[in-house]
């Protein structure tokens, strides 16, 4: 096939993206992508309008979403690929992990203005701009009041992991996660395992159906994107990629700079064929 440049792991402001649907698949034709997956944090609402908007400028959007897991303590997220987006099922257990996160950021809020940090729930919601809510939307709101610099530093000194005024989610397991993506007519693909460190975990979720490994992603070095490939071809598994693209004012790699080869694109679009 020709080669084709892809970004499979992206985000919107329907969730902690910055762009809108819209504006994400211009910005992804402005920097020569053939093909785009909208795959926002338990939320499917951006893919409708991404779908328009690629349409007339002939972009392949694929209908993603990325879901949260939890293992032994360990946050393990999964990319569910050619996802039903317009499944009454699957979408409601969208609104289940939705209203989760927002239950979360309303602990963390309470648990902030108790500190002394002037924030509230209409300050954050202001930030999500009535999309999935989550930590970075707390982390703007903190700025927006001048409790803090910057986003980076909401996260390194008050609601990073391990920072006083984390608060975790209630999550679903890995195995019940890619049930959930299966459901839904979807591929599911552990995003980014060498990120969390849970890339022991690959044969076991292999065993229960993953589809997928996503190889390349900008926090994965090389070793790590080997030790990836060598995984995915011993399971007999897809093999993903992408920037995390989370909008111009996020740091990272742009659109578009991480990415699968053009093979592995191909393989992906081909198992969805045959689901």
């Amino acid at each position: 096939m020709p080669a084709v440049s892809a970004d499979l792991h992206t985000h919107t402001s329907a969730s902690d993206g910055t762009l809108t649907p819209s504006e994400l698949v211009s910005a992804a034709v402005g920097a020569g992508l053939d093909v785009l997956a909208v795959s926002d944090h338990d939320s499917v609402e951006g893919v409708p309008p991404a779908l328009h908007a690629g349409e007339p400028l002939g972009i392949t959007v694929i209908p993603a979403v990325e879901l949260s897991a939890l293992d032994r303590e360990r946050d393990v997220h999964v990319l569910g690929y050619f996802i039903d987006h317009t499944d009454a099922h699957f979408t409601e257990r969208l609104l289940e992990l939705r209203r989760g996160r927002l239950e979360r950021a309303v602990a963390m809020i309470e648990a902030l203005d108790d500190a002394g940090y002037a924030i509230s729930i209409d300050d954050v919601l202001a930030h999500s701009g009535g999309g999935a809510v989550g930590r970075s939307h707390v982390a703007r709101a903190l700025v927006g009041r001048r409790s803090v610099a910057t986003v980076d530093e909401a996260f390194s000194d008050l609601i990073g992991r391990d920072r006083p005024f984390y608060r975790r989610k209630p999550l679903l397991e890995p195995s019940e996660v890619i049930e959930v993506i299966h459901d839904a007519g979807g591929l599911a693909v552990l995003a980014h395992p060498c990120v969390g460190g849970v890339a022991d975990l690959i044969e076991g979720l292999a065993d229960v159906g993953l589809d997928g490994i996503e190889a390349y992603h900008p926090e994965h070095t090389r070793p790590d994107t080997l030790r990836m490939l060598e995984a995915a071809s011993e399971l007999d598994l897809l093999v993903t990629g992408g920037s995390d693209y989370h909008g111009p004012d996020h740091p990272g790699p742009g659109l578009g700079a991480v990415g699968p080869p053009s093979a592995d694109v191909a393989r992906l679009l081909e198992a969805a064929g045959r689901r």
